[in-house]
């Protein structure tokens, strides 16, 4: 890449990354100028909701997201009722016929101020099997932002299990806080 040519606007796409090709857990790091963490969270919450999460801060009450110098919000998907009939019982082969609203899903959702960058980070702690659906709406949010003259950079999506253990978006870091169950 020669000094002419401008950077990207905005980190690769899921299908581009390694973890696009496989239906698994993933994360999507982004580093935003740290006057955009408000509207990069906010419209990363818009997506979540359009996928059909909803805010679960239940899921935060025993965390301590001061202890990674973070800020945290937790999304899922599904029900009690759902996860036992369909999770416990093999009955999740029959999830395509019941709909996809029926699988459990939890998302992590962190951001930490990095000298004038702001690293938010979308992470799928539960439910690899709307991978593909949260983030086709994450990767319409970073567009949107894009669009609207945004800087975004940051790795983008790669797998969750490759996040730094430092954050509460990494699977044993949410477990070991309870938001992962």
């Amino acid at each position: 890449m020669d000094a002419a040519t401008p950077p990207p606007a905005r980190p690769p796409r899921a299908e581009d990354g390694p973890a696009g090709r496989w239906k698994i857990a993933r994360a999507c790091v982004l580093h935003v100028a740290r006057e955009a963490q408000g509207t990069t969270v906010d419209a990363v919450s818009a997506a979540l909701a359009r996928a059909h999460l909803r805010p679960a801060p239940e899921r935060t009450s025993s965390a301590d997201p001061g202890a990674t110098g973070e800020s945290l919000w937790v999304w899922e998907r599904g029900d009690v009722v759902s996860e036992a009939l369909l999770d416990n019982t093999g009955l999740s082969l029959f999830t395509t016929r019941i709909g996809p609203f029926s699988l459990k899903a939890v998302v992590v959702v962190t951001a930490r101020v990095e000298r004038e960058e702001c690293r938010v980070i979308v992470s799928m702690v539960v439910g690899s099997q709307l991978a593909d659906e949260i983030s086709r709406e994450v990767d319409a949010a970073i567009d949107g932002l894009a669009a609207k003259g945004a800087r975004i950079e940051g790795p983008g999506w790669m797998r969750v299990a490759d996040l730094p253990r430092d954050t509460m978006a990494h699977p044993k870091t949410a477990r070991e806080h309870g938001i992962r169950a």
